[in-house]
């Protein structure tokens, strides 16, 4: 809160992004909002530190989809997976597990609103 000549204001914390091809997520504070495209939202289970482009990279890389896909940082080595079509997502969860330098990456379908931590 900030308080300026005696009145007290309470700043929010929204920012919207537009990246490539008009993917939209909507930041709120600590909350993920999810869009209207087919979406998953992960992480890779590990404490060491890792390269987040170089898990873009690979990601890329070795799914094999249909349509391409995006993949969003939302949060320090948390992201959102926005794919074009509903099939590329199913794929993808049917070939589980999927493992990044030796960690599994966990997944989970965005359907509504996740709080970051």
């Amino acid at each position: 809160m900030e308080e300026s000549s005696g009145e007290v204001r309470e700043e929010r914390d929204e920012i919207s992004l537009i990246v490539e091809e008009l993917i939209q997520l909507s930041v709120k504070g600590s909350m993920v909002v999810p869009n209207s495209k087919p979406t998953l939202i992960c992480t890779v289970w590990t404490e060491k530190p890792y390269n987040s482009e170089s898990f873009r990279a690979q990601m890329k890389n070795i799914w094999k989809t249909r349509k391409k896909f995006e993949i969003q940082m939302v949060g320090q080595y948390l992201f959102l997976i926005i794919f074009y079509l509903e099939e590329d997502l199913e794929t993808i969860m049917e070939r589980r597990p999927w493992l990044f330098c030796k960690s599994i990456i966990l997944f989970d379908r965005l359907i509504q609103t996740v709080e970051r931590d």
